[in-house]
């Protein structure tokens, strides 16, 4: 009995340590995700092969290893901004976008847009799955986050039960048990991971993950008014046309200071044309400019940093107590 409660406790520590590499390599792949959809320039790109990645979800871009989410990842280039050809490797697909492109054991080597950046640890994103790669990561990091803590809180109760076991009938003295630190760990790990999902909910809230039909609009107007809490404020009237001819008109939408400076030269308008991204509602809410996103306020970076800061320390003050136990 002692020697299976060993071993249970064992696997739990292996499950709960790979779990929170999961959640740490999801939360990294969201984030490079949302940085490419926001700062990349859409491009063209070749799929040149592909392979499966259920035993091996690991690759490596360089020196930097990547956590593969999907079971299926595919090989891209590109012809890039300054005219180079830019390749990338197992570039993570959902499963039913992989349908549109597989065909029994044969992959399609077509050209599809996606939004890329000429930078080598950028995974490039495809247009055609970038909503659905967004709402997988969110559902990965999720599920692997419950059964991280999951496995962790098993792995305490283990290996409090291992310890406080009839170790004095074999001739040994009973491991002292950390207690402090182990609740210690628990506390932190389970206010750390209630913190990190709340500040990602939010903020996918407040951006949209990515969602709605992207389109360049024309700016009809540019202007700078008074601003309700004084100062002032710039704001753009746009005018598109969606995929069935339709025109469509909003404004005025405000921007930020720093992209109005992008397309202004001493307040004249140097540019004419923004993409946007709209929603598909009949009204057409208000678009969202790609290149001006809305910014995080500090409190929702701080709550996330100090959630995923929380989770490391607790997973560290549980395994510190398991080599103790040692």
């Amino acid at each position: 009995m002692p020697l299976r409660a060993v071993r249970v406790r064992n696997l739990l520590l292996l499950v709960a340590i790979f779990a929170t590499i999961v959640v740490a390599g999801c939360w990294d792949n969201r984030r490079t995700l949302q940085r490419v959809l926001e700062d990349g320039y859409p491009a063209m790109v070749e799929i040149t092969g592909a392979q499966t990645q259920r035993l091996a979800p690991f690759a490596f871009d360089g020196w930097r290893p990547r956590f593969v989410e999907q079971g299926l990842s595919v090989d891209l280039k590109w012809s890039g901004k300054d005219g180079a050809l830019h390749v990338f490797s197992k570039v993570p697909v959902t499963e039913d976008f992989a349908r549109t492109i597989v065909s029994g054991d044969q992959v399609k080597l077509a050209i599809l847009p996606a939004k890329v950046l000429d930078d080598p640890h950028a995974v490039p994103v495809i247009t055609a799955d970038a909503v659905a790669r967004s709402r997988s990561l969110q559902e990965w990091t999720r599920d692997s986050a419950l059964v991280a803590v999951a496995a962790w809180i098993g792995f305490g109760v283990s290996a409090f039960w291992i310890s406080r076991g009839p170790t004095a009938m074999r001739g040994q003295m009973p491991a002292a048990f950390p207690l402090r630190r182990v609740l210690f760990g628990f506390v932190a790990l389970v206010l750390g991971t209630v913190l990190t999902f709340r500040a990602w909910s939010v903020e996918d809230l407040a951006s949209g993950a990515g969602g709605g039909i992207e389109t360049t609009a024309e700016i009809t107007s540019a202007s700078t008014i008074p601003a309700a809490s004084g100062g002032t404020s710039h704001v753009l009237q746009l005018s598109w046309k969606d995929a069935q001819g339709g025109v469509h008109h909003a404004g005025p939408i405000p921007i930020s200071d720093r992209y109005w400076s992008k397309i202004t030269r001493d307040g004249v308008l140097v540019v004419h044309q923004v993409r946007i991204r709209y929603g598909k509602a009949p009204d057409i809410p208000r678009p969202e400019l790609v290149d001006d996103p809305a910014e995080s306020p500090w409190q929702l970076k701080a709550a996330l940093g100090i959630g995923l800061a929380l989770m490391a320390l607790g997973a560290g003050a549980l395994f510190s107590a398991a080599r103790s136990m040692r």
